[in-house]
């Protein structure tokens, strides 16, 4: 029984880490960015699983629940980027299985001037895992630094 006890403590920190979907180190970010901007968070949106806008403050996210809240994300400049063209304002869905809703994140968000360094990845420009894409901006030279050393 005690070998099976310190089995079972010694493989926590491994199934801790495995638990994690919604981080990613700085370096794992920079090697599966598509593009990386510097940008601020100039709203937040609901739509449902068509796409059509939700506006009650009320809706949420979760399990079971088919609604997607986004940041909408205005693009200051284009550090590096594969697409021939991004646009000027990017609707980037947060996790949608994490219980939130539309209000809760707007009055986060409400009146949020500080700028981020934007890391993004596909054409339709998601985080890089659920709700993952925001780093402050002091992260910049590194984040760049990480980018160029894994896309050579």
């Amino acid at each position: 029984m005690k070998h099976i006890l310190i089995l079972i403590i010694s493989l926590l920190p491994a199934v801790a880490l495995a638990g994690l979907p919604y981080e990613a180190s700085l370096e794992e970010m920079a090697a599966s960015a598509d593009h990386i901007l510097i940008g601020r968070i100039t709203g937040v949106d609901m739509v449902d699983a068509r796409g059509k806008p939700v506006t009650d403050k009320l809706a949420r996210t979760g399990p079971g629940l088919d609604n997607t809240i986004r940041l909408r994300i205005g693009v200051d400049e284009v550090l590096v980027t594969n697409a021939s063209q991004v646009p000027t304002v990017l609707p980037v869905p947060l996790a949608n299985d994490l219980h939130y809703s539309l209000g809760q994140i707007q009055s986060a968000h409400k009146n949020d001037t500080r700028v981020f360094l934007v890391i993004l990845k596909g054409n339709d420009f998601s985080g890089i895992k659920p709700g993952v894409f925001l780093r402050p901006i002091s992260d910049k030279e590194k984040a760049m630094e990480l980018y160029h050393a894994s896309h050579p």
